[in-house]
């Protein structure tokens, strides 16, 4: 593993670590602080929303400082953001304190992504593969630690314990990452543009929201003529909002099904724990495939394991269900080393654009899947709602296979 790799991923580690001592949880805080399932969606949508929003201006700000101050910046924000609700705020500062989330997220996102990128990995999809399997390495510890202190100190004593968490981490990401990444003030796209757009605008010697417009120009231009990495991205997105649909109500689904708050718990990490040796073996094929073959891979199995879920929910017993998300685990492991990767191949002469990119899909799908959820749960129920999430993934999915297989030849890079 490269040492930008290695470094991007432990900051991810810690970050979420600190993060998922109380995440776990925060549906059934947000329960019971008095909102309705629909409220939960609302909530999730909007930090998500703030997010994939903020990015560009994420995108644009790293260009004119080292991006390694805008991920320390945004770390340093969760930080806050515990500290926020720790103070019990009223409901106008608990919005505020969700919004500044989606934003502190922007920032370290699209900075961390970009300074991997911009260390030009031997295999992008098996470096994105060490940095998305990170958070599971988080999960597999601090969701147990997060529940021992909400039970003995509450909420306010998880939040503190995270605050002091994502302050440290801020310092020590600044302290790793500043030797890394270097200031980035001309790094836009500086050979010639191809795209006709282009091309008559020209290139300033500094950056503004000119080069901006430009980069995104050439992207846009370069995915309108590769059809096949624009199917790959409709079928990302929609598999991003199946996973809104399920995860932030995952924990009410166990609940749903008569799981008490510590068999929780001890599930998910437990799940966890397993997850992570098999995700070094995951890794490791990740890295010998093509980022379409991993796309399609993980898609699928995500689209299969929601249709066993919704069709099965009332027969699954813990052994059954602990199989499935497992599966399900490695598969968007899967599927997001291969965007990921997608994206940084082609793009990697605009790295702060291709961070962008990544960050508003993986913030934008979920967050719309959350509003969605939220509102067919509360009207059909869990099972139906995964069913047909699942069964809508899947048909795309069976869709892109069949287009890649039809554009081989011209998809030699990726197929």
């Amino acid at each position: 593993m490269e040492k930008t790799t290695f470094n991007a991923s432990v900051i991810h580690f810690l970050l979420m670590f600190g993060y998922k001592l109380f995440s776990l949880y925060f549906p059934l805080y947000l329960v019971s602080i008095g909102l309705s399932v629909i409220s939960v969606g609302w909530v999730y949508l909007l930090i998500y929303a703030t997010i994939a929003l903020s990015t560009i201006a994420t995108n644009f700000w790293i260009h004119k400082i080292n991006p390694a101050k805008a991920a320390s910046l945004g770390i340093l924000g969760y930080g806050i953001y515990a500290l926020l609700m720790l103070l019990n705020p009223g409901t106008f500062v608990f919005y505020f304190a969700q919004i500044l989330l989606g934003f502190s997220s922007s920032l370290w996102l699209v900075s961390l992504k970009s300074i991997i990128i911009d260390s030009h990995p031997h295999n992008y999809n098996n470096s994105f593969g060490w940095f998305y399997s990170a958070p599971e390495y988080a999960s597999a510890l601090a969701p147990a630690i997060g529940g021992l202190v909400i039970y003995k100190f509450g909420f306010n004593g998880v939040f503190a314990l995270s605050f002091l968490i994502q302050v440290t981490n801020a310092i020590w990401a600044y302290h790793k990452l500043k030797g890394i990444s270097t200031s980035v003030i001309t790094t836009f796209h500086d050979t010639p543009i191809r795209s006709p757009a282009c091309r008559q605008a020209g290139i300033s010697k500094t950056f503004n929201l000119n080069n901006l417009k430009q980069n995104y120009k050439e992207i846009f231009y370069s995915l309108r003529k590769d059809k096949v990495a624009s199917f790959a991205l409709i079928v990302l997105f929609i598999a991003l909002i199946l996973g809104g649909i399920f995860r932030p109500y995952f924990v009410l689904f166990l609940k749903d099904l008569n799981y008490s708050q510590n068999n929780i718990i001890a599930f998910l990490s437990l799940l966890s724990i397993i997850f992570i040796p098999l995700s070094w073996i995951t890794i490791k094929y990740i890295g010998k495939i093509t980022s379409y073959k991993n796309i399609f891979i993980g898609v699928t199995l995500n689209g299969i394991i929601f249709i066993i879920i919704g069709f099965l929910s009332n027969l699954l017993n813990i052994i059954f269900l602990f199989i499935l998300l497992l599966i399900d685990a490695l598969a968007g492991l899967m599927a997001g080393s291969g965007k990921s990767g997608m994206i940084a191949q082609k793009f990697a002469k605009f790295k702060e654009e291709a961070s962008t990119i990544d960050t508003i899909l993986v913030t934008l799908g979920p967050g719309i899947g959350s509003m969605i959820g939220g509102i067919v749960i509360s009207q059909i129920g869990f099972a139906p709602t995964f069913l047909i999430g699942g069964l809508t993934v899947l048909a795309f999915s069976l869709m892109f296979y069949f287009f890649t297989k039809s554009s081989k030849a011209k998809t030699q890079e990726y197929v």
